[in-house]
């Protein structure tokens, strides 16, 4: 049964009546509570419903994480009956998006016949690690001579182990539930593939400088979206009891009273190419296993919101080009339009000193028979010859021009022409 509904059945009469409705027994439906996050009635309150009261009922966690609560019973039959059909309800195929996603569940199976190959070559390794490992460690400084990545050991890293670099599953984790993150993404990957969806390994590009995004990573691809998928296990400080910290202390002095090891944290991340197209999971092996049915279906969910997302981006970047092309343009025409308050300036100041050379050039020409011969008649020549050539080159003329014309690249208009006759009415104040 749904979640919702298990948490409205056990707040609705005793556990152990519903339990026997259900043909299970009182531990497995407490423990089913438990794995969903579904509160029970403290001790005490059907007592207090009896007798008139109200007592407080605890809201359910997370409502919209309405997932399917699979019940455990000790009869081979009923298992066997319901291991049959949750390999059935594994198989109802599912459409990316969401569009015809049915209502069978997704669930967490042990299966590995039917893995994807990644999980099979990921699988086939780990079970050399400890090979490797103990082959390396005789070896000593030896180690690691040239040799091929699959007959490498991994990377330990606080009793955890990442196999990314070795071309398999992007996965840190402890050897110890090694086998159960691959039961794990075998069933997270056939559900996404019954989605659409294609899991392939993405190598890192060679030839030239490489980005984040095109890092080694294993991906799911649907309707030409990436997401990046990736498992780890955290890890926590605990402090060593007397007969291991004796027995570090005799290895080395300086030995800590603590190590890093793995803790019961594990982290399964969903990551777009849209950075609010992902989703992450954390919990413990028992919660991952009821959040898979969850997990593939918010997967198989954001391919369209990574559309719609990058759509949104790819507007609101567009809408951005736009105010920024906009406003380098109005500044374009706010500079063009200050040189042109420049030039007329300097077009006075030639005006003007213009006009003083005409003045002084009649003046000259005025005084010429006051020069001794030869000087009185090339004086003339020479007034004659600046007259001329001022009336071909007027500097007021040319700088005029130089404002009235643009580059052959540019076309007309220039930047500091009016738009439109509204536009120079409305700078005129008309």
């Amino acid at each position: 049964m749904k979640r919702t509904e298990l948490y409205a059945k056990v707040w609705a009469e005793p556990m152990s009546h519903l339990a026997k409705e259900l043909g299970i027994s009182d531990m497995g439906l407490a423990q089913a509570c438990r794995q969903h996050a579904v509160p029970a009635p403290p001790r005490g309150y059907w007592s207090k419903l009896r007798a008139g009261q109200t007592p407080h009922q605890a809201p359910l966690p997370k409502p919209e994480l309405d997932t399917v609560v699979q019940f455990t019973s000790g009869a081979p039959r009923v298992l066997d009956r319901r291991k049959a059909a949750s390999q059935k309800r594994s198989e109802a195929p599912v459409t990316a998006g969401g569009v015809a996603i049915q209502d069978a569940a997704i669930v967490f199976s042990e299966a590995m016949d039917d893995a994807h190959p990644l999980v099979k070559a990921t699988r086939k390794y780990v079970e050399r690690i400890p090979v490797l490992i103990k082959r390396y460690e005789r070896r000593g400084v030896h180690a690691w001579t040239p040799t091929k990545d699959e007959d490498l050991p991994p990377l330990e890293n606080h009793g955890r182990y990442s196999l990314l670099s070795r071309g398999l599953l992007d996965i840190t984790a402890s050897l110890d539930i090694m086998e159960w993150v691959l039961q794990f993404h075998a069933s997270i990957f056939r559900g996404l593939k019954a989605g659409g969806m294609e899991i392939a390994r993405r190598e890192e590009l060679k030839g030239r400088a490489v980005i984040r995004s095109e890092w080694p990573a294993i991906e799911a691809r649907c309707k030409g979206e990436q997401f990046a998928i990736k498992f780890s296990q955290g890890y926590k400080r605990t402090y060593l009891d007397p007969e291991e910290l004796a027995k570090k202390r005799k290895e080395s002095s300086w030995a800590r009273d603590f190590e890093h090891r793995p803790s019961d944290k594990l982290t399964f991340s969903f990551s777009g190419t849209e950075y609010r197209a992902s989703a992450t999971w954390q919990g413990t092996q028992e919660k991952l296993e009821a959040q898979v049915d969850d997990i593939v279906r918010s997967a198989l969910a954001l391919v369209p919101q990574q559309i719609e997302i990058r759509k949104e981006r790819e507007t609101n970047e567009a809408l951005t080009r736009q105010r920024e092309a906009a406003r380098a343009l109005e500044q374009r025409r706010s500079e063009a339009r200050s040189e042109q308050v420049k030039q007329a300036f300097l077009m006075m100041e030639a005006d003007e000193r213009v006009r003083r050379l005409k003045e002084f050039l009649v003046q000259l020409e005025q005084r010429a028979s006051e020069f001794n011969s030869p000087y009185d008649s090339r004086v003339k020549v020479w007034i004659d010859v600046v007259a001329l050539e001022l009336s071909r080159n007027d500097p007021v003329q040319a700088i005029l021009q130089r404002c009235l014309s643009t580059p052959a690249w540019g076309g007309w208009p220039p930047d500091w022409w009016p738009q439109g006759l509204d536009g120079l009415l409305a700078e005129k104040g008309v």
